[in-house]
């Protein structure tokens, strides 16, 4: 069972670096951690803003907001995902 202080300790540790979530192997738990972690006001997407948390997602944002609606969702975030294994 994760107890919260895991949770805690999972998602700073995420926050440290981009590197390990972007490695081949990244499961969809860790996807979803990091995007719950950068996702601040926490409304299901990630706004330009938030997703300069993470190196190098701000200047390719608009390749991956598929929908051109401004924000990136849980899929178009798995797409980023995706194209950095």
């Amino acid at each position: 069972m994760l107890t919260p202080r895991f949770l805690a300790a999972s998602v700073l540790a995420l926050g440290i670096t981009a590197g390990p979530l972007f490695a081949q192997g990244t499961t969809r738990t860790e996807a979803d951690a990091r995007f719950a972690q950068l996702d601040a006001d926490r409304d299901g997407f990630l706004t330009r803003a938030e997703a300069s948390q993470l190196a190098g997602l701000a200047q390719r944002f608009d390749r991956f907001d598929a929908d051109r609606d401004g924000k990136l969702d849980r899929a178009e975030f798995a797409a980023v995902i995706a194209s950095m294994k």
